[in-house]
């Protein structure tokens, strides 16, 4: 394929993409899929459940 061939299929790709960006709503997270970024969130430094560093390391 040709040099200006390829640029136009590309700037025509790149402008589809960007109408659609600009032209479709952005669905909202809903209750199960916060649910499971709540479970694989990094938890809080300070939670109450200490590490196993004791357990893995030598004495």
């Amino acid at each position: 394929m040709r040099t200006p061939r390829c640029l136009l299929l590309a700037a025509l790709i790149a402008g589809l993409g960007l109408a659609l960006r600009l032209g479709l709503p952005v669905a909202p997270v809903d209750a199960p899929t916060r649910a499971v970024l709540q479970a694989y969130a990094t938890p809080d430094p300070s939670a109450a459940d200490p590490s196993n560093t004791a357990e893995t390391s030598a004495p």
